[in-house]
């Protein structure tokens, strides 16, 4: 086992994203933080061209910084994030997106957030749109790329409120019975212990962090936070983008009703409304046997038992095992 004799580590997961990367990795090398800490770039598979793109990061940095890569084999990235904990070395671990660009006092802020032992610190997530070759940032310094990024002067409505509702439910989880709900892995820290690991049985698109979150605040006694002055500025890569609810891809959905399965079946003290939410956006053309997304129905219009029971039988008799 690797010592712990740095700070904090920084695992930051990424798949073809290579102009939000370049940004994460100059920010990342540009904070306001005194203590030590590492940066691991850990790749779900992206081409060699990514890699190329950051090698001068990684050559010219004073900071220590790994990069790991696996074989692109769908959306894996709990096998990717448990590549950067294998190589980690520090005592408190912050897992990023590699769409998700650090404010240049993230760290520290992380650091002094962790007053207890087993913290989990989710931070902020401020929606800044898709890159682009369009996409106008400054070409300056980074500290430039930043200010531009808080000013949220260019954002788009549609981002402004994912922005606006994504916060309100994380403040609202926070205080409900479920607190664990606010840590999504895209922007959250924790102390690393040998029970900091992901659920490698997820393969493709969610829900691996809810159950990550739920096993070790629920079932080992991490205490879950979320700090709204903690940023970091999401800048999507179209290409790169993993939801189904918005790609609406038939075989990742079919994918993601296998993880959720999994998730409930794994810990199925859980109600289904917790689970399975997303489930009655679902709907099956019979006409092809392929599943679409639809919009939100209202909860008095169907019965998320039934869903959930029909997917299961369609899983049985269509979607292998």
């Amino acid at each position: 086992m690797n010592e712990r004799d740095v700070d904090l580590s920084v695992i930051v997961v990424v798949y073809n994203q290579m102009q939000s990367l370049r940004l994460v990795l100059r920010a990342l090398l540009a904070q306001d933080f005194s203590g030590s800490y590492e940066i691991i770039v850990t790749d779900d598979g992206s081409s060699a061209e990514l890699f190329r793109a950051c090698r001068e990061e990684l050559n010219k940095s004073s900071i220590p910084m790994k990069y790991v890569w696996q074989q692109d084999c769908h959306f894996r990235a709990a096998a990717a994030r448990n590549n950067g904990i294998k190589i980690s070395k520090g005592r408190i671990i912050l897992f990023l997106d590699g769409d998700l660009v650090p404010a240049l006092d993230t760290l520290r802020k992380h650091i002094e957030a962790h007053t207890l032992p087993k913290m989990m610190v989710a931070g902020n997530r401020k929606w800044r749109g898709e890159l682009s070759d369009d996409t106008k940032l400054p070409t300056g310094p980074i500290e430039e790329v930043i200010k531009f990024l808080e000013s949220d002067s260019s954002t788009d409505e549609k981002s402004k409120q994912r922005e606006k509702v994504e916060r309100q439910r994380r403040k609202e989880w926070l205080t409900s019975l479920r607190p664990w709900r606010v840590c999504f892995s895209g922007h959250v820290s924790i102390w690393w212990s040998p029970k900091v690991y992901f659920d490698e049985n997820f393969i493709g698109w969610g829900p691996e962090d809810l159950e990550f979150n739920y096993r070790l605040c629920v079932k080992h006694g991490y205490t879950p936070t979320y700090r709204d002055d903690i940023t970091a500025y999401h800048l999507e890569t179209p290409d790169a983008v993993g939801n189904v609810f918005r790609t609406g891809v038939h075989e990742e959905i079919v994918m993601y009703m296998k993880n959720t399965l999994y998730f409930f079946d794994k810990c199925s003290e859980l109600p289904l409304d917790e689970v399975f939410f997303g489930f009655p956006r679902f709907v099956l053309d019979v006409a092809t046997n392929t599943w679409q997304v639809v919009p939100r129905s209202a909860p008095d219009s169907y019965n998320l038992e039934e869903i959930v029971n029909k997917v299961r039988q369609w899983l049985t008799e269509y979607g292998g095992k």
